[in-house]
């Protein structure tokens, strides 16, 4: 078996520095969406370290260029902070909280509850809704795994679409649905 020597500048493209890294959330202005509404639905600051070489949507802005089906990012989140509650139907998200401490909620209403302490993991079933929330009063970090070869497949309720659209108009909700992988259809008809 022969191996590869690919120098460091080969390797260069393959790392991903944390200090260099760039919130997804300034991403979007250009596309007409304001950073304030896709904070909304995700947690308060998104550093993508991985993503597919062909990854559309919101993990089109990545450090690291990786193989299909696997994302990697790390949430920063401030004290309350964390995503609106979502699913994913295609790919499975795993959660694995580097920093502070995180309430982990899942079911169609956020029904269910439980903590994740430092370096405690989850993995999200199918099909289940999930949010998180830090708990903390210091600024927390959850490492997020999404695998599956649907990148593209995170589902909002159809009223989050609406309450989007009430709070900034309907042109930024249709924006955040053509520009990223969100979608407001859980429960739509």
């Amino acid at each position: 078996m022969k191996t590869i020597d690919i120098g460091p500048d080969g390797m260069a493209p393959h790392i991903a520095r944390f200090d260099a890294l760039q919130p997804k959330k300034g991403n979007y202005e250009a596309l007409g969406i304001p950073t304030e509404a896709y904070e909304m639905l995700t947690a308060k600051t998104l550093y993508t370290l991985l993503a597919p070489g062909d990854a559309a949507g919101s993990h089109q802005f990545t450090a690291v260029k990786g193989p299909p089906g696997l994302s990697i990012t790390i949430a920063e989140c401030p004290p309350g902070d964390g995503p609106m509650l979502h699913a994913h139907m295609e790919t499975h998200e795993i959660f694995f909280c580097l920093k502070g401490r995180f309430e982990l909620l899942w079911g169609d209403e956020g029904q269910h509850r439980d903590v994740l302490e430092q370096y405690d993991m989850v993995n999200v079933p199918l099909g289940v809704s999930r949010a998180f929330r830090n708990i903390t009063d210091e600024n927390a970090l959850l490492f997020v795994v999404i695998q599956g070869t649907n990148q593209n497949d995170i589902g909002y309720a159809k009223s989050i679409g609406d309450e989007v659209a009430e709070k900034y108009g309907p042109d930024v909700r249709d924006a955040i649905e053509e520009h990223t992988s969100m979608k407001f259809s859980i429960g739509a008809d």
